[in-house]
């Protein structure tokens, strides 16, 4: 998996060519689902533009999350600002606590999400480069794969996944993509 981001990012950077910018870097941090984001973006051509956003995750499920995109701009002049639709692809390598009922012990594990998501967005220009950008959508993730108690109750492991499964649509792995980014283009 690492060695397609690296593909990815080394084929994509080998297309830019002559636009009026060279990157696109920004950031925040999430208020309802605490995490911090970072992204950068690159010019591909006239109307494309490709780039990652690192999310890092710091309650319930913690840890890293990395979604390579790719834009394409509805503006007739180019890719550096204005409205545009995105198509990602995610992993995320995240952290859960895992209680176990016969010793009542925790224990940190850590597990991997896949998934993706469709939005739109607008990129907004400043004076000396500042960029404003929301953006909204729908992305869906894999849940975790918590059927690992050493439970022989169907029925308990049942509650435990719908538990589990609730509480990941509802911060983590929520499916309404919204995000507010503040950053340089340069």
């Amino acid at each position: 998996m690492k060695r397609l981001f690296i593909a990815f990012f080394i084929i994509s950077s080998s297309f830019t060519f002559s636009q009026r910018w060279d990157g696109h870097a920004s950031g925040f941090f999430g208020v309802l689902n605490p995490k911090a984001r970072i992204q950068y973006e690159l010019p591909i051509s006239e109307s494309l533009t490709t780039g990652a956003n690192l999310n890092y995750y710091f309650v319930n499920w913690t840890g890293p999350l990395l979604e390579p995109f790719i834009r394409a701009y509805g503006r007739n002049g180019g890719n550096e600002e204005g409205w545009f639709f995105q198509a990602k692809l995610g992993y995320g390598n995240l952290k859960r606590i895992d209680i176990y009922e016969l010793n009542d012990e925790t224990e940190n594990t850590r597990w991997s999400t896949f998934g993706g998501g469709l939005a739109l967005g607008n990129k907004i220009i400043f004076k000396n480069n500042l960029t404003m950008e929301p953006l909204i959508g729908f992305r869906i993730y894999s849940s975790p794969n918590i059927n690992e108690y050493g439970s022989n109750d169907d029925i308990t492991d049942d509650a435990i996944d719908l538990g589990e499964d609730v509480g990941w649509f509802l911060t983590t792995g929520l499916p309404l993509d919204f995000q507010f980014k503040i950053g340089y283009q340069f």
